[in-house]
């Protein structure tokens, strides 16, 4: 089992990154899966129309983000190559507000089977003038997103906390978000040939 997981605020081009990697494995017939969380089967999607649409307080998503987790990874071969949009970083990043919360999500992501860590995580850095651009040409997409819109050095403070944590062996690469599309494509084969996930 091989993961890559892929992190960052919406409209950090995390999504567009995906798909232009999606595109180059198909190109060059390298066999692997694209899931996301929450969601990735048509269970869980059920799960994620929920969560994206509805008012829970904050313990209520960390233990809704774990089982959805848990039950996706469950479901996992071993021999797959298999790319995440969003992974157990964004439940830190989002749901970790005091020390209670971050010692109940660092418990759980503990509680994954090392074969689930990703050999290395993406972590799309936007600043929150570029972010706030993007949003007003793109437009907020659902109540989530506008529930965090006001908690972006806190989200970013804890996404720079988990950067730094050892979790496994898995690399964590910071991607400056600001740059073109096509160089950060470039730079993401480039550590996937690294790391020998890819040829």
């Amino acid at each position: 089992m091989k993961l890559i997981s892929f992190e960052g605020f919406e409209y950090s081009g995390k999504s567009t990154q995906i798909k232009l990697l999606q595109n180059y494995f198909r190109s060059n017939k390298i066999k692997s899966t694209f899931t996301r969380e929450p969601g990735g089967n048509k269970q869980l999607e059920k799960i994620r129309k929920i969560i994206l649409q509805s008012d829970f307080d904050n313990l209520s998503l960390i233990l809704f983000f774990f089982a959805s987790r848990f039950s996706l990874l469950s479901t996992m071969k071993k021999d797959d190559l298999v790319v995440f949009d969003r992974f157990f970083d964004s439940t830190y990043a989002y749901q970790k507000i005091t020390s209670k919360d971050k010692s109940l999500i660092i418990n759980l992501i503990n509680h994954i089977d090392r074969k689930f860590i990703p050999t290395i995580t993406f972590y799309f850095k936007i600043n929150k003038k570029t972010l706030l651009q993007r949003k007003m040409m793109r437009g907020q997409k659902n109540y989530f997103d506008k529930k965090y819109a006001s908690h972006f050095t806190r989200i970013q403070s804890n996404y720079d906390e988990i950067a730094k944590m050892k979790i496994g062996k898995r690399k964590f690469i910071t991607i400056d978000a600001s740059k073109s599309k096509e160089i950060i494509h470039e730079e993401i084969v480039d550590h996937l040939k690294r790391c020998k996930l890819i040829k």
